[in-house]
């Protein structure tokens, strides 16, 4: 039945078609001299498909969402907007970055949807520079792109960086080819194909055409342009302020540091238990939760953390069947894991 909706969406979309030191504040201005010069890059293309979890392969997406990014772009005064490329080619990532050095560039965006491994995770992330004003001004135009996309009721999975193996560039390529020559450049995920919470913003033309409008508002509102209609004005608007970092800001790679459980209350008759989960990472925020009653064979699907809480009450319903213990698992901003403490409910007051 998958298989017979996923076909059926491809035929009408084809129809259609992240505690850091920091120095000075950042010197730039988001509004760039005029004209602001903005590239879009549709992720992928060619003989790189990218995620193929449903029928239609993410390169498709990334280019109808492009076209309508540009499209509602260019209704604003002062931007000269560019993509990368127009038609389904191959082109690597330092040939991306070329074209946004070739024209000049104020920012370049990568379009990209995401999915993961388990198939778990859900919404929406921006990968940034990792140094200099490069981040600040990735970090403020990414805050941008998040805004729209909780706007349409995706979860926040934040602002990130990623840094390679050798610790002095960033991972990915089309930021780090793009900060070789000065221009800061974001991967916008917008959602996880591969997951119920966000499969259906994939799934028709009008959502694919929301996101390039979305993303659009976004890159509007960082460089404060007006609408040449003279009804959007922008011209007021302060984008986040980010100070400049004064050494590289590198991605969490370690475990959140604390986590534990403490059972409130037990509904033996109503099969539910009431708990208090505290959570604490130095690094990076808490993301997810789940909970496992089998002493962690299966795990629930993730549930949103209170973002800004180091601690948050919940209420687990245990369902049928006999379960002796129940047992937490918190997710930081990189997805890194930590379990709880053991509640073993045989010992819970009745």
């Amino acid at each position: 039945m998958r298989k017979i909706f996923q076909k059926i969406i491809a035929y009408s979309l084809c129809a259609a078609l992240l505690a850091v030191p920091f120095s000075i504040l950042p010197s730039f201005n988001a509004r760039a001299a005029e004209p602001v010069v903005v590239v879009i890059d549709p992720g992928h293309g060619g003989s790189n498909l990218g995620t193929e979890y449903l029928a239609i392969p993410e390169k498709v997406y990334t280019m109808v969402v492009a076209q309508h990014m540009k499209e509602q772009l260019e209704k604003y005064d002062n931007v000269k907007v560019y993509m990368t490329h127009e038609t389904d080619i191959d082109m690597s990532l330092k040939e991306r970055a070329e074209f946004a050095a070739s024209v000049h560039a104020d920012f370049l965006f990568s379009l990209h949807f995401n999915m993961s491994l388990s198939h778990a995770l859900y919404g929406s992330e921006v990968w940034v520079p990792s140094s200099g004003i490069l981040y600040s001004q990735g970090y403020s135009a990414a805050n941008e792109f998040l805004m729209q996309f909780e706007e349409m009721g995706l979860f926040n999975r934040g602002i990130k960086t990623r840094i390679g193996k050798n610790g002095k560039s960033d991972y990915y390529g089309v930021i780090r080819e793009s900060a070789l020559r000065g221009i800061p450049a974001l991967i916008v995920e917008h959602c996880h194909v591969d997951h119920a919470n966000d499969e259906g913003y994939v799934q028709s033309p009008e959502m694919l055409k929301e996101f390039g409008y979305r993303d659009a508002e976004a890159v509007a509102r960082y460089f404060g342009l007006v609408s040449k209609d003279g009804k959007t004005d922008y011209s007021g608007y302060a984008p986040l302020a980010i100070p400049v970092p004064s050494s590289r800001v590198c991605n969490d790679t370690t475990a959140p540091s604390y986590v534990s459980a403490s059972l409130i209350k037990y509904d033996r008759t109503g099969r539910y238990a009431t708990v208090e989960l505290t959570a604490a990472d130095e690094e990076s925020p808490i993301q997810y939760y789940s909970y496992s009653y089998d002493n962690g064979l299966t795990w629930s699907a993730l549930q949103p953390w209170a973002k800004g809480n180091s601690t948050m009450t919940v209420s687990v319903s245990m369902g049928y069947g006999k379960k002796d213990t129940l047992i937490f698992k918190v997710y930081n901003l990189y997805d890194i894991t930590t379990d709880s403490n053991v509640i073993n409910l045989e010992t819970a007051e009745k």
